[in-house]
């Protein structure tokens, strides 16, 4: 142990936003867009998680179409990642919704893809750029490692154009090795997924919040984007991320029960659900040996310790209805912290430590005193709204000429 002191870590639980003074009328005036790397720019700042659950290509075109970014996973052979960035690629683009699509500058969706830094991350990565590739993720469980920072630096060397997101890391020394190898955004995360057992399995972590900190106070001296990656369970967190000084988040858990996610869909007692897997978990780890060409043996399974759980979520809908659920609470969160959009936001938050009493203060208390009745909006404002059509109808009858 290099010090006698242990500093304090905080989870987004253990703090809460200071209200302030706000210029904002409506939460329609709040920008929500946001850098994802140097050059990069999201309408909407939330990445789609590069877990075989959560982002396939239907997922990235969706995510595409909605303004924010998915990153298709690497539990697939070369050729079958290949041919989801040209789908992606070949996507139609509403001209409707086209001022807030993520296009890269030929006019079609921007592709991103993961990669890992074993021996065929580098064929990989060649495969994925010829395919149309613009920006790819090293996705490394432990990212502040000699081989993960060697990667970075010989796929900036390579393909000097296309930028490379770097992770997951969770401290200030691993965000300034990666940024220094090259990194374009650094995606911090060790450990709070909402599946994800690191935690528990190997001791090891950095609660998000300080996590997010720590790294930014590295990254904006470099004016590197940082991506917060996991311990996000709603647009609540999402804020709390951003003002502490994150440019975008990566969503997994809370994006998996939507209809164009790639977890697989369940009916069970006349109810739709979605089954996903910890991203360490046996499952995927042999699917991985298996992308890369390597043999697994019993023993091997055997001796696993897995770092992730799986998962079944209730079915929300399609992906629009999430994500825009997501971004109102954002723009109400910003609106709170005094700010008309992420970067203000950056410059002016302020939060305050909570206690536990103050964490069961800030949820629903008065729920289970009672049976509870959920109100029928639809019903009671329609019909009000059919009224109030059918006085004016009259109205209109009574007094024409």
């Amino acid at each position: 142990m290099t010090s006698d002191i242990i500093p304090l870590g905080l989870s987004f639980d253990d703090v809460l936003l200071v209200p302030q003074r706000t210029r904002a009328r409506s939460r329609k005036d709040i920008d929500i867009s946001s850098r994802v790397t140097h050059r990069r720019r999201l309408a909407v700042p939330i990445l789609s998680a590069n877990v075989p659950w959560c982002t396939d290509a239907r997922m990235a075109i969706a995510m595409g179409r909605l303004g924010g970014l998915g990153v298709l996973h690497r539990m697939m052979p070369i050729k079958d990642q290949v041919t989801a960035i040209l789908n992606v690629k070949s996507a139609m683009i509403d001209p409707a919704t086209a001022h807030t699509a993520t296009q890269s500058v030929d006019g079609r969706l921007l592709a991103a893809a993961a990669i890992g830094a074993k021996a065929e991350a580098l064929e990989r990565a060649a495969a994925l750029v010829e395919a149309g590739a613009e920006i790819l993720v090293l996705d490394i469980a432990h990212g502040h490692a000699d081989y993960a920072i060697e990667t970075v630096a010989r796929l900036k060397d390579r393909y000097p154009a296309v930028e490379v997101i770097a992770g997951n890391v969770a401290t200030a020394e691993g965000t300034h090795d990666l940024i220094e190898a090259g990194a374009d955004a650094i995606k911090v995360g060790i450990g709070p997924g909402g599946i994800c057992t690191t935690r528990l399995v190997a001791g090891a972590g950095v609660p998000q919040l300080t996590a997010v900190r720590d790294c930014v106070a590295v990254a904006r001296a470099h004016d590197v984007p940082v991506i917060a990656d996991g311990g996000i369970r709603g647009s609540g967190e999402i804020t709390k991320a951003l003002a502490a000084g994150a440019s975008t988040v990566m969503l997994g858990s809370i994006l998996a029960g939507a209809e164009e996610s790639a977890a697989f869909t369940v009916e069970r007692d006349g109810r739709r659900y979605k089954i996903s897997t910890g991203f360490v978990s046996l499952g995927v780890n042999l699917t991985i040996r298996w992308t890369e060409g390597d043999l697994v043996f019993d023993d091997e399974i055997a001796d696993y310790e897995p770092e992730g759980v799986e998962a079944t979520f209730e079915y929300r809908g399609p992906l629009m209805q999430v994500v825009r659920s997501l971004s109102n609470g954002l723009r109400s969160g910003i609106s709170y912290c005094g700010s008309m959009d992420i970067a203000e936001m950056h410059e002016k938050a302020r939060f305050v430590q909570i206690t536990g009493a103050g964490i069961a203060e800030s949820k629903p208390h008065a729920i289970g005193l009672v049976q509870q009745i959920q109100p029928n909006y639809r019903e009671q404002f329609l019909r009000e709204a059919a009224a109030a059509r059918a006085i004016k109808s009259t109205q209109t009858v009574e007094f024409s000429p």
